[in-house]
């Protein structure tokens, strides 16, 4: 039997659902791939803090690096957020030739070519379908049921905390209101700016544009505008026209370039994306060959995403990995790293 020795690196809201999960879940997970999954280490920054879940002492360290260089750590699990300290997780991990799975949706749409080519360089294997709409698993979708199609376009509502803002606010009830309730019900972080903004949904965008059209488009570089100005008020003067407000992510190909925006967006009530309400995330694919095509799930809180990375893991044992449309070669490492440090 194969055992998996998981390093999980955070125990926040994600990581204490994954440790969770995978918990609740072990003798299941055994039974269907025939492999063995065991946390093996958990790093965190304050072994004394108070967490969601209780963890034995002993797998707890803040030793980092002794985990990333351990050739009896197979799986690392990073899900601490932010940017640099993840990015130096994920990339020393991937040196090591270890399979690593993330829900860092900032440090993969910034740095997805660097990483897939050392992915490419030292066996390693980087999975991060957490990363864009918790419960769908577009980018599998994207990958194994449309890899013979050409996408023309992908709209969405890619961010679940600001949905669930807009569903609340089109109930009537005030912004403060709508946001101390987002926050309560786990859906906002303790600095909501990034969803607000609109820079998280752009982040998962530039996602979904690597996989959908194999281009590598910064989220820096997509037009993006927030929710942070809307009101009940603007909610209700939409439906009274028989529309409503939402914030949309979308790309398309235009004259052979792809294009992007997230914004919000003024929708009539028939609009397949206007139905969508609370924390739940849709995206439409549109193809020349299966034509339009809808995908639904939960893409905010603790469970979603926790389930999103443990399907992550199954497909390690399933020896998966991504396969996004690549229209040309990738660019050389020292032209990669040369990016990231400009």
């Amino acid at each position: 039997m194969k055992t998996l020795n998981i390093a999980l690196f955070g125990c926040g809201t994600v990581g204490s659902g994954v440790y969770s999960l995978l918990s609740e879940v072990a003798q299941k997970i055994t039974w269907r791939t025939g492999a063995t999954f065991r946390v093996a280490k958990v790093c965190v920054c304050d072994l004394q803090k108070e967490r969601p879940v209780q963890i034995p002492p002993e797998l707890l360290t803040t030793d980092g690096t002794a985990l990333l260089d351990d050739p009896a750590i197979n799986v690392v699990v990073e899900v601490i957020g932010g940017e640099a300290q993840a990015l130096g997780i994920i990339t020393r991990a991937l040196v090591n030739g270890k399979q690593v799975v993330t829900a860092n949706k900032l440090v993969v749409a910034k740095y997805l070519p660097l990483l897939r080519r050392l992915e490419e360089l030292h066996g390693g294997r980087l999975l991060y379908g957490a990363s864009v709409c918790g419960s769908v698993p577009i980018l599998k979708l994207i990958d194994e049921t449309l890899p013979f199609d050409h996408v023309n376009k992908v709209r969405g509502i890619l961010n679940g905390s600001t949905n669930f803002i807009l569903s609340r606010l089109a109930d009537g009830v005030s912004r403060t209101d709508a946001l101390a309730i987002a926050e309560r019900e786990g859906f906002l972080e303790a600095d909501p700016t990034a969803d607000i903004s609109g820079a998280d949904a752009a982040q998962k965008l530039s996602i979904l544009i690597y996989h959908a059209f194999g281009v590598h488009l910064s989220p820096d570089a997509i037009p993006t505008t927030g929710i942070e100005y809307i009101t009940e008020r603007d909610l209700e003067h939409a439906h009274a026209g028989g529309s409503t407000i939402k914030l949309v992510a979308e790309a398309w190909r235009e004259h052979g370039i792809v294009k992007a925006s997230v914004a919000p967006r003024l929708l009539p009530l028939g609009d397949p994306l206007a139905a969508v309400r609370d924390e739940v995330n849709i995206v439409e694919v549109t193809c020349e060959g299966v034509g339009v095509q809808h995908f639904t799930g939960r893409g905010a809180g603790s469970i979603p995403t926790a389930n999103a990375v443990v399907t992550d893991l199954l497909d390690i044992v399933k020896d998966r990995r991504y396969r996004p449309h690549q229209p040309t070669a990738p660019p050389p490492i020292h032209a990669l790293l040369n990016r990231v440090a400009a």
